[in-house]
């Protein structure tokens, strides 16, 4: 279904609704809210899903007519928060953010910590990018803007997917995500990411049950940046290693994501 967020038209698949409790998936980059199907289908059972197409991903616009504010991940953080004052949740919300959607978690943590009752950080970093990695996403912007998603498909698949899954229905599908994607989405989404703050100092503040987790086949961010993570927490995070998963742990190995969230939750 739809919800208008300050002017934008946002596509959220929204399960379970009759539950009292909440868990908010956001996805990666640039995918869209099916990368969560296989969360979806299980955990909706038992909790209210939603899992939002983020600005300039899937069925949500990328920007709003007449708007000339730049994409950042704090706007994609605030449109966030806005979808939750309209759902206006009963209780705190689980936040579980993959990737880029670890990176929306830390600044929607920073802006309204209150709103969370456990965070799942998956497959992500606090660290900002490197020089390389910025030299990488200006290349990649460009290559879009000159010939569209379809010309960085194949080298990211091979970048996000360990090796066996990237010719199988699952890079199908991470294809179709990433080409579906409008340019326009694309190259404002790698300007957003190059630009995001250090949240290194901000996992000290998380103070509510974290699961981090981690493909253990992850080159994009590898095992070492999850342990950073786990080092910083003051909260006595839960650490998993999902393998035969590469950067899309949710969609490589959904059994052994689905049971690790699946504890945690239970746990926390």
């Amino acid at each position: 279904m739809y919800y208008t967020i300050d002017g934008l038209r946002m596509f959220v698949d929204e399960r379970g609704a009759a539950q009292p409790e909440v868990i908010l998936f956001v996805h990666g980059f640039p995918f869209d809210h099916s990368m969560w199907t296989n969360q979806m289908a299980v955990f909706s059972a038992h909790y209210h899903c939603i899992a939002p197409d983020l600005r300039g991903h899937g069925g949500t616009s990328a920007v709003v007519p007449n708007d000339n504010q730049s994409m950042t991940l704090d706007r994609m953080a605030g449109d966030l928060l806005a979808l939750l004052d309209q759902l206006a949740p009963r209780k705190p919300v689980t936040l579980c953010g993959l990737s880029m959607g670890g990176y929306i978690a830390f600044a929607m943590w920073r802006r309204q910590p209150g709103r969370f009752a456990r965070l799942v950080l998956a497959d992500t970093k606090a660290t900002p990018d490197t020089p390389e990695v910025l030299a990488r996403r200006q290349a990649q912007a460009d290559t879009v803007k000159a010939e569209g998603a379809k010309a960085i498909s194949t080298s990211m698949i091979n970048g996000l997917l360990a090796r066996q899954h990237r010719d199988d229905v699952i890079g199908v599908s991470v294809r179709r995500m990433i080409e579906s994607t409008s340019a326009q989405g694309i190259i404002a989404t790698l300007h957003a990411l190059a630009g995001r703050p250090d949240s290194t100092q901000t996992l000290a503040t998380i103070d509510i049950p974290t699961l981090v987790i981690v493909g253990e086949k992850d080159q994009t961010t590898p095992p070492a940046d999850a342990h950073y993570m786990v080092e910083r927490l003051p909260a006595n995070p839960r650490f998993i290693m999902i393998p035969q998963a590469g950067h899309l742990s949710p969609l490589e190995n959904p059994a052994a994501f689905n049971t690790a969230l699946s504890d945690f939750l239970a746990g926390s």
